[in-house]
């Protein structure tokens, strides 16, 4: 039961992740910024991973 439990924290993290490395892209781009959504998605799992 805990397995699954930490599965779904894992993928609602993931997501989230996601979501916030996509925004950042997306604003990035709007402004004219270069930006790659990769690079985001790193930023915000280092961030996690401090936090």
């Amino acid at each position: 039961m805990s397995d699954t439990l930490d599965d779904a924290a894992k993928k609602l993290k993931n997501s989230q992740q996601d979501f916030n490395a996509k925004a950042e892209t997306t604003g990035d781009h709007a402004e004219g910024k270069p930006s790659s959504e990769t690079l985001n998605k790193a930023k915000e799992k280092v961030k996690d991973a401090f936090s």
